[in-house]
This record gives structure tokens, C-alpha cells and sequence, in this order.
């Protein structure tokens, strides 16, 4: 590592920026709720969306409120496409919303991933006005082209092969059907879908041998290959795996040029440096993990694997560039995406050799299409008939028995513990290689296969700890969908449990809040779905964990649990078909009724067989979770009428921890009920941006005056109660 300083200083950079909290690396954001307001600035690039325009502006001022701040960059959402040029000066009025942050484990974080990009927030605009134009020509010019390569595409290929052609020439990830993209990830195979190493050096250093045989000299040549490389980057959205592949590959040109060997690891280790200085919070990006850690395996084990095996056919050539890239990525792919696919380094053995000839056909068809859409036709057909071969092959590996991993985000300590012995292991077998290089006859030098064998060993225990998660007392936790409800719960043998998912204020919850909590807590099968009512704030999330559970690779729903009235709404029936659909059993639950284990029940309270009301809320599921000393009171929406017919009952005693009815309504969680229930914490679900005043001054004053700590997830983001096998619980908060 002497001789690569680039590199040694870009390692100790990244594991710098790395320990730091995030949230010193961030900047303080210009606005920090919702407001209405005027921006001014100018405009970097611009995109269609089906919905209309998205514009980068930079230099911008935003006039909100009594003040004027100024902002680097932010972005812009338009409902119409007009012409907005690269350069021009723009004034548009709009709302303007900050970056949202993560309140939820496994969700998006869109304050480091926008953060990193140097974007503090985004307005969606009702007008805009052209103050000023500041040509640019060049990239006027490259936004253009890619415009009309994505109609060209649009035009000659079927929906769902266009949006994939547009991902993978273009960057375009927007235009991507959520069922090509799951197919895509479960299967190990989404690098595909990014401009990455593999779509520059097939473009850039394609281009650059053709002129270099064409032309004979390499002074032409390279200098146009750059400017290509360089423009295709910009072209496509500078994403930072382009960024790197961009630097890298301009770096492998400029050697060949001025005839100096180029080294991997160097050029990584500068790529490194010129994205990490002016944007630290690129440490944090699962992009610059995974591309990186994706070169910093093929270059550690490229030596390694012609020590142990000098002649290599390209099968196992390409087996052990995908076995050395998974060995330094794999815990950054399960935080990321939580869920593994074993059969995926065997279906990129077949995937990958393909994508030369998919990016070449791609790229003429975009090119010849801008003069005869007839001709654009012909390579057009390769195009669907390679990606129906990828369509075909990954289908079938979802069909095969454990083709998608639910392995969760494994814990700090245990990546640590990996790449710890990670590095150990690659210590050692770098020994076995420094010893050939000493022997006194290298071609007769046999490596150490107990060092190897040591060496897979070394890597078993930290892999094993992070494939297996071992689950012990009782998890509840409440995530924030803003306002509405969502509880996860699993049991002490493991059995999980979500009641109710959904939100009035979180569009798509269940697909940016609830399936990703799922994912990183490892949930491939939830054994039951608790719905405690109808209303759209308890249920609008389902339907999306439904329509999950019926693709390849999808978390699976066992028992759906409903309460057992007499009389049915439209909503309640509308919920019976999608389960029936889905085809997800129903059990229907009133007073009396009891799902137990060894150690952990769920007893229904409410509703009773002769319950009757108008109000859906008042005939809500009522549960008392058990486990050891430990018991939690989970509400649904109900009011005062029902808390009473409880108490009347006598169905209420003491609990610890009380799910708050209502989001902390004024007109649940009485006084009465209180004297009974004496929570030690009560949780309330809602958001910072409702309507409804919740939770209400009057029912904290009540809660407070019971002796109950009460944590809402509009203040502390997701809460979790985690009760231990002696039946002592702990509250922990995101915030």
C-alpha cells in the first residue's frame, strides 16, 4: 500500500467521514416545515416526468415567511413540460417542503441520500417565470439528446423494455414499473438497472478501442473518448457509481495516452477523493459503498485467485469476480436492501456476459432512431428478446424454494466483526503470495490450503452471525405512517404480528414505511395481519403489503384478523375480497377470543357478540397483549362509549404500556378508564401535520395526571418497547 498513496489516503478519508455522526456532516436546511413561498435561481439540468418537469435549480433564494435564505440546490417539480433551458434564471412561486428524514428504521433516508447531493429541499411549483438566460449550450444539448433517445425508445419498444432501456442507457429510473424493478432486485441483479462501471466501460472504453483501430493514433482518440465518457456521465444524472466509473475510466485512457501502466487501486482511491471532499455525506450512500466496495473486491481478489488457480476459463473467471465482489459487499447489500438472493451470482454468470451485446444494440437503436425509426427497429428486437431472456431467467429463479434471503439489516457490531476478519483473512493469503514471490522457483510454488482453509474460516462466523438473527422476549414497535396506525409486534418463539397499516397524510405507506420496517427487521412471512377497523388511516397501507405478498419474493401473509361484527360496511367487504384474493385466510375475533403461545397471548376485549354502533371506530379491535409480568392495552380508535361497556364489563386492569386510542383524540382515554388502566407509557401515533389537534392538550393532561410517560411518533419517530424474558421493558425512540 506504499506505493498507492491515492489509495491509502482515500481509506483513511472514507473510515474518517464514516465514524463521524451524520448530522455533522449535514447542512442546516433553509426551511424546516411546509410553507408556501417564492424561489428564484437558475437552472443546472432539467427532466421529463410522467407528471410533468423536475428542474435542478443552483444559486437559489428562497423568500418564505417574513425572511429571504439562500440555498445550493434544490429541486423543482413542474405540472407542465415548457421549455426551461440550462442557464436560464427562474422565478416560481410554490409550496416548499424540506428533506424528509428517516423516522422509521429501514426507511429511505432522503435528508443523506439528497444531502449528499447538495439539495436542502424542494418546491412544487404553480408557475414560473424566465428572468434571464445564460446559455449552455453543451448541456442544453446533452439534455436534449437524451430526451429524444427516450422517445425513440418509447416509440420502438414495448412499455416495460423501454423503462428498462431508459434505466440502463439514460439513467432514467423513474420509468421503471414496480414490478421490473422487484424482479430486478430480488434477484440480485439491480446493478443492471444503474449507470454504473459496467455501462461507462462498455460505452467509453468501447468507443475509445474502436477510434484507436480506426484511426491509428491515440492521441485522437483518447481525447475523444474523455469528452465522451465526461458528457455521457453528465448525460445520464451524475449519480456517483457514474461518477466514479467516469473518473476511472478517464483516468485508464489518460494512462494508455501517456504510456503509464494504470493501477485499479490507485484510480479508485483518486475517484474516491474527488467525491468525498466536496460531499462527505457520499460515505453514507449505499451507491458509493456498493460501486466502490465492487472495484475494491475485484482488484483485493484478482491476485489472490491466480495464486490458487493460474489458468482460468472464463466461467470461473467470472465466478470469482462475482464471488470477490460479493465477499466485500455483502453486508452493505443487506442495509440496503435487507434480503439476499442466493441463485444471484449464478444468474449473473448468464445476465452479464449479455449486457455488451444489450448496451451496443441499445445504443444504436437510440442513435439510428433519431434519423429512421424503421431502422431503429431492427436492433430494437435484440433488445426485447435479451431482456425477455432476463425477464424469463429471473422469473424462473424466483420459482426456485429459498430464492429470496429475508436476512434484515444485521447490527454495526456485526459488520464490524466481518470486515474485521475480512481484512484478516486477506492478510493471510496475501502472506501465501509474498512467499511465491520469495521462492526460489515460483513456477513450482504450491500455496497453503490450510491457510485458505483458515482463511474461509475466519469469514464463516461473522457470515453466520449475519445471516442469523436470534430473537429473544417480546418486540413491539409503533412506527410513524404520520397519522394513522401501523404496529409490528413478535413474539417471544418468533411469531410477528402487524396491526393495522395505514395513514391519511403518508401517500403509499405501505410501500415506503411499512414493507421496508418489515424488510430490515427480516419479516419474510408475517404470520398476522391485526385490522383493527375500516377507516382509510388503518388500512391504506394493506392493500400494498397484499399486492406484496402476491409477487415472486414477496413477504407472505398467513392470518389476516378482523373483528367479528354483524353488521359489514362496504370497506369491510371491499377488505374481505382483497384478502380472499390475495389469498390470505381470515379469522374473525370478538370478546373472548385468544391467540396464545407457550408465553405470549392476545386476548380480545372488544368487540362483544351483541356490540352495535354507527361509528366504526367504537366496534375497533381491542387487544391485551401478555407476556410474563408484562401486559399492553391496544385500542384501536375507540372512544369513551366503548371504554365505558369495558369498564361496565370489567374486561380493563393495570398494564404497562398503553396504545392511546384515537392518536390521543379528546374524546378517548378518559379519566374513568385511566383509574383502571394506569399505564406506565402510553404511545400515540400521529402527525405533526394534522388537522385534528392530536393528540389533544386535554388527554395528555389526563395521561400525565395517571402517572403515564407518553412518547408520541410525531416527536420521537418510531418507538419501540422491548420487553426481556424477566418481563422488564425498555422504551427506545428513532429520534
Amino acid at each position: 500500500m506504499k506505493e498507492r498513496p491515492a489509495a491509502c489516503a482515500a481509506l483513511v478519508l472514507f473510515l474518517l467521514l464514516l465514524f463521524l455522526p451524520a448530522g455533522l456532516l449535514k447542512k442546516a436546511p433553509p426551511v424546516t416545515q411546509k410553507q408556501t413561498g417564492r424561489v428564484t435561481g437558475r437552472v443546472a439540468r432539467w427532466s421529463i416526468k410522467d407528471e410533468g418537469m423536475q428542474l435542478d435549480l443552483v444559486k437559489c433564494r428562497i423568500q418564505a415567511g417574513d425572511g429571504t435564505v439562500c440555498a445550493d440546490h434544490i429541486l423543482v417539480y413542474l405540472s407542465d413540460a415548457a421549455d426551461y433551458p440550462v442557464g436560464a434564471d427562474l422565478s416560481l412561486s410554490g409550496t416548499i417542503y424540506p428533506v424528509e428524514e428517516a423516522t422509521n428504521p429501514g426507511q429511505f433516508d432522503s435528508s443523506l441520500y439528497y444531502g449528499a447531493k447538495g439539495i436542502s429541499c424542494s418546491v412544487f411549483a404553480e408557475d414560473a417565470q424566465i428572468l434571464a438566460l445564460h446559455p449552455a449550450p453543451l448541456r442544453e444539448k446533452l439534455l436534449q439528446l437524451k430526451k429524444c433517445l427516450g422517445e425513440v425508445y418509447d416509440t420502438v419498444l414495448d412499455e416495460e423494455d423501454a423503462g428498462v432501456i431508459r434505466a440502463m442507457v439514460l439513467g432514467e429510473k423513474s420509468a421503471l414499473d414496480t414490478d421490473t424493478r422487484n424482479l430486478y432486485q430480488r434477484n440480485g441483479i439491480s446493478h443492471l438497472l444503474a449507470i454504473s462501471g459496467l455501462h461507462i466501460s462498455l460505452i467509453g472504453m468501447g468507443f475509445y478501442r474502436i477510434l484507436r483501430r480506426l484511426s491509428g493514433h491515440y492521441l485522437p482518440a483518447g481525447t475523444l473518448s474523455i469528452l465522451l465518457i465526461a458528457a455521457y456521465g453528465f448525460m445520464t444524472g451524475a449519480s456517483v457509481s457514474a461518477l466514479r466509473a467516469v473518473i476511472m475510466c478517464i483516468l485508464m485512457v489518460t494512462a494508455d495516452l501517456v504510456g503509464r501502466s494504470y493501477d485499479m487501486l490507485t484510480a479508485m482511491g483518486a475517484a474516491a477523493i474527488a467525491l468525498l471532499v466536496p460531499s462527505p455525506l457520499n460515505s453514507t450512500q449505499s451507491g458509493f459503498l456498493l460501486s466502490f466496495g465492487a472495484v475494491l473486491g475485484i482488484a483485493l481478489f484478482s491476485p489472490l485467485l491466480r495464486l490458487y488457480r493460474p489458468k482460468q476459463g472464463r466461467v470461473f473467471q467470472a465466478l470469482g469476480v462475482s464471488l470477490s465482489v460479493l465477499a466485500v459487499t455483502f453486508p452493505v447489500l443487506l442495509c440496503a436492501f435487507s434480503e439476499y438472493s442466493p441463485y444471484s451470482t449464478l444468474l449473473n454468470l448468464l445476465v452479464i456476459p449479455l449486457m455488451s451485446m444489450l448496451m451496443a444494440a441499445a445504443v444504436f437503436c437510440g442513435l439510428s432512431g433519431l434519423f429512421s425509426l424503421v431502422l431503429a427497429r431492427i436492433p430494437a428486437l435484440l433488445c426485447h428478446l435479451i431482456l425477455l431472456f432476463y425477464r424469463k431467467m429471473g422469473e424462473l429463479c424466483l420459482t426456485l424454494p429459498g430464492s429470496v434471503l429475508s436476512i434484515g439489516t444485521p447490527p454495526g457490531w456485526k459488520i464490524a466483526l466481518y470486515y474485521i476478519m475480512l481484512c484478516v483473512a486477506l492478510v493471510l493469503l496475501y502472506r501465501e503470495k509474498r512467499r511465491k514471490k520469495y521462492s526460489r522457483k515460483p513456477e513450482e510454488f504450491r500455496p497453503g490450503r490450510r491457510v485458505l482453509a483458515a482463511s474461509a474460516a475466519l469469514l464463516a462466523l461473522p457470515l453466520l452471525l449475519i445471516c442469523v438473527r436470534i430473537h429473544t422476549g417480546l418486540q413491539v414497535t409503533m412506527l410513524d405512517v404520520g397519522q394513522g396506525d401501523g404496529i409490528f409486534m413478535r413474539s417471544p418463539d418468533g411469531t410477528t404480528f402487524l396491526m393495522d397499516g395505514g395513514s391519511s397524510g403518508v401517500s403509499s405507506v405501505g410501500t415506503y414505511r411499512i414493507l421496508p420496517y418489515l424488510k430490515y427487521e427480516g419479516v419474510g412471512r408475517l404470520d398476522y395481519l391485526m385490522i383493527s377497523h375500516m377507516d382509510s388511516d388503518h388500512i391504506s397501507g394493506i392493500e400494498e403489503l397484499l399486492a406484496d405478498s402476491m409477487t415472486p419474493g414477496g413477504i407472505d401473509i398467513g392470518t389476516a384478523v378482523l373483528p367479528e361484527i354483524s353488521e359489514k360496511d362496504e370497506a369491510y367487504q371491499e377488505m374481505e375480497a382483497l384478502l380472499g384474493e390475495a389469498g390470505v385466510e381470515i379469522l374473525y375475533m370478538q370478546t373472548g377470543d385468544v391467540l396464545a403461545s407457550e408465553k405470549f397471548s392476545l386476548t380480545c376485549l372488544w368487540p362483544s357478540p351483541s356490540a352495535h354502533s354507527d361509528d366504526r371506530n367504537e366496534l375497533s379491535l381491542v387487544l391485551l397483549a401478555e407476556y410474563q409480568d408484562f401486559d399492553m392495552l391496544l385500542t384501536g380508535d375507540i372512544g369513551e362509549e366503548t371504554e365505558k361497556a369495558l369498564l361496565e364489563a370489567g374486561l380493563l386492569s393495570r398494564v404497562e404500556v398503553l396504545k392511546t386510542a384515537h392518536h390521543g383524540s379528546a374524546y378517548s382515554t378518559s379519566e374513568e378508564f385511566l383509574e383502571i388502566v394506569r399505564p406506565t407509557v402510553s404511545l400515540i401515533s400521529c402527525s405533526a401535520a394534522n388537522t385534528y389537534g392530536h393528540p389533544s392538550e386535554e388527554t395528555l393532561a389526563r395521561l400525565e395526571a395517571a402517572g403515564s410517560t407518553t412518547f408520541i411518533t410525531k416527536d420521537c419517530g418510531a418507538i419501540s418497547v422491548r420487553v426481556e424474558s424477566t418481563g422488564i421493558f425498555r422504551v427506545d425512540t428513532v429520534q
